[in-house]
């Protein structure tokens, strides 16, 4: 017995270190994606929970999560899996990383049994049904949100049914079937009017103007998008304000309202980049693309068409990236045909993924839960507002109680306070560092792009390959199988071509690109720490990094630093 209690106690212990192990500055992700393997791999039950709660004290000391959350030894491991790949999934999600998001919400779903509480479970499948659907695979969306409807109908939940009757509607609007989405909508609304959520509002309302924009009622659709956007701008959240624009210049180009569509967009893409919304920037670009090309300005168009297929093909969205790739097609069609072809033969692959037959038969399924619950949930908003009637009451009561915690409020106040400008501070040196890269691969762009003795594909072979190494550095996961497989080419194929263009091998312009970005960085960004830089770069281990600099260009990255600094990265050191 005493040497099990040791075992049991050195195995605790071990479990705390690892999770206590400081892993750099900028390591979150790996961090959290390092803990599930090691908590998937991980079967002793005794040791998951530890690992569990270990690693839910990590998230709250980097504030990712507001309180405290701390299993008990008799917790089910059902209920201790699905919060840990819950959060994972949610993490990622947040995060843009769509596969990994769904990845997680897999292994969540895979342990909601009877032993895991309703609301958990319609979270888990809510999220996956969010996340699939970000990748265009809208059945399997539909399977998720169908889950997430069984739960919600029957717990009560006004928030959580009308989130996602919300999501089953966007489902149909993206699916072609905008008629189908109305009665969800209208059942969202109702079923938002028994709560306060006044953000949920604002998104089901930016669900409506999607739907009559999509079933040719712009007038509706505009409508909607003013009501969003007002609540938005009553919360003074910049970053949805952003959102509820693009939805308002996305009826007002269905009214025909030319120049107020550009106002509007101008307007929210400042908001959605400062936010660090890229997906909604890349929307704002191809509806501002759509505007230029339909004004006959097919230079500028291209260029927004071809930022917004950048992202979407990275984040990969299907069907945005579909949107964007057609437009491209439409805007290069005179000045450089060849390349408007790939495009279009791109768009019809995509449009192939995302339109299935498995498509239309996960939607047909929602229309026999529909009617048979509908009556029910009238009952259970009747319930729902006496209930209403008798908090009124037990609020006056309560009013006597919060004057009595008025002092308590004052210090949690003060302290919320500290903690949001702590918030501002972190959330500003990211927008910074965000900005970093941004600019770098612009600058890097117009370097590649002045090779005037290449052709137009070669130039944008070179600055699509240059870009994706510089992404898939800073996400550790650059190796040359993946590298071509992300540019549509094979290994041979790449080196081939580089040797032809730059007489470089694959691994050299690799080094060559993280060398010039490290140079860009050092020089222009020095407040930015060069553990940072390093990771940006593809360096986890600092002193790997440091190596690799100073055997490329003879200093160390702190005397480079301390050099005049430069104006444009260099791919040709």
């Amino acid at each position: 017995m005493n040497l099990y209690r040791s075992l049991k106690w050195f195995l605790g212990l071990l479990s705390f270190l690892w999770i206590a192990m400081p892993l750099g500055a900028s390591d979150f992700s790996d961090r959290m994606d390092n803990y599930a393997l090691r908590y998937s791999r991980t079967k002793q039950p005794e040791v998951r929970l530890a690992r569990a709660n270990d690693f839910f004290e990590y998230l709250y000391a980097q504030r990712y999560i507001d309180s405290q959350v701390r299993f008990p030894a008799d917790a089910h491991m059902d209920s201790v899996d699905v919060n840990v790949w819950y959060y994972l999934a949610e993490y990622y999600y947040g995060e843009g990383d769509y596969r990994r998001a769904v990845q997680y919400c897999e292994n969540a779903a895979a342990s909601c049994t009877e032993h895991v509480n309703p609301d958990s479970r319609g979270d888990v499948y809510s999220l996956l049904g969010a996340a699939y659907f970000r990748l265009s695979e809208f059945d399997k969306a539909a399977e998720a949100l169908n889950e997430c409807y069984l739960i919600d109908s029957k717990s009560g939940n006004y928030d959580h049914l009308s989130s996602t009757l919300n999501n089953i509607a966007g489902v149909y609007i993206a699916a072609g079937k905008p008629a189908e989405a109305e009665k969800y909508v209208r059942e969202a609304v109702a079923a938002n009017s028994l709560t306060s959520n006044l953000a949920r509002r604002a998104v089901i309302f930016g669900t409506a103007s999607e739907m009559y924009k999509a079933m040719g009622d712009p007038k509706q659709s505009l409508s909607y998008a003013r009501k969003a956007l007002a609540i938005e701008r009553q919360r003074k959240d910049s970053a949805r304000i952003g959102v509820r624009l693009s939805q308002v210049a996305n009826a007002e180009l269905a009214m025909g309202k030319i120049t107020e569509a550009k106002r509007s967009l101008a307007e929210a893409m400042p908001l959605l980049e400062k936010a660090g919304n890229t997906h909604s920037l890349g929307i704002c670009q191809n509806q501002m693309g759509d505007i230029l090309l339909a004004q006959g300005d097919e230079k500028e168009a291209a260029e927004y068409y071809r930022e917004a297929a950048a992202l979407f093909f990275i984040q990969g969205d299907l069907y945005n990236e579909s949107h964007a790739r057609e437009g491209l097609g439409k805007a290069l069609k005179t000045s450089a045909p060849d390349e408007a072809v790939l495009h279009l033969e791109r768009v019809k692959q995509l449009q192939d993924s995302i339109h299935s037959r498995e498509t239309d038969e996960a939607i047909s399924r929602y229309n026999a839960i529909y009617h048979n619950d509908i009556l029910q949930q009238e009952a259970q908003r009747a319930r729902a507002r006496e209930r209403r009637v008798l908090w009124i009451a037990l609020a006056a009561v309560l009013a006597l109680v919060l004057i009595m915690a008025a002092a308590a409020c004052y210090t949690y106040r003060r302290h919320k306070r500290n903690e949001q400008e702590y918030n501002r501070n972190i959330s500003s040196m990211e927008d910074k560092y965000s900005e970093a890269d941004r600019r770098y691969r612009n600058i890097m762009s117009d370097q590649v792009f002045a090779k005037t003795e290449m052709t137009e594909d070669d130039r944008l072979f070179l600055s699509n390959l240059a870009q994706t190494i510089s992404v898939l550095s800073e996400q550790g996961e650059l190796d040359l199988k993946t590298l071509a497989k992300t540019m549509h080419v094979s290994v041979s194929g790449m080196r081939t071509r580089l040797d032809k263009l730059v007489s470089e091998t694959p691994q050299s312009y690799i080094l060559k690109v993280r060398m010039s970005k490290a140079k860009y960085l050092l020089h222009n960004f020095r407040d930015m720490p060069i553990s940072v830089v390093a990771e940006k770069c593809g360096y986890m281990q600092l002193p790997n990094f440091t190596r690799a600099v100073t055997k490329y260009y003879g200093v160390t990255p702190t005397q480079m630093r301390n050099t005049a600094p430069i104006d444009k990265p260099k791919l040709k050191e």
